[in-house]
């Protein structure tokens, strides 16, 4: 892998966590990062009619096939993240034998 896509969801209210995830990627990477904000305003063909959103990016995240080109893997992150790590520790978890890969968590508000 030449180097690893990363979209990320982007909400202008929590611009400011986007960009401390994006320093933590930055931080403990070991290979090139291609980082790409799934910023509404930035989607052009793409128009959001839902209005039960928790955040800017709810639906826009299953744009990642997409806009990967339908080619190879990619990772989607929300954007109030912390990277503690290298994120290619997570890529090399991947499994081909598989369409997709989640992280499930105990989500409590």
């Amino acid at each position: 892998m030449k180097k690893l896509n990363i979209f990320i969801g982007f909400d202008q209210k929590e611009s400011v966590a986007y960009h401390t995830f994006c320093q933590t990627l930055i931080q403990h990477y070991s290979m090139p990062l291609q980082i790409t904000p799934l910023a509404l305003k930035n989607l052009y063909q793409y128009s959001e009619g839902h209005e039960d959103r928790s955040n800017d990016f709810i639906y826009s995240r299953f744009l990642t096939p997409y806009l990967n080109d339908f080619n190879g893997w990619a990772l989607f992150a929300d954007g109030d993240m912390i990277c503690q790590t290298d994120v290619k520790e997570l890529f090399d978890l991947r499994d081909d034998s598989k369409a997709l890969m989640v992280v499930k968590h105990d989500y409590k508000t």
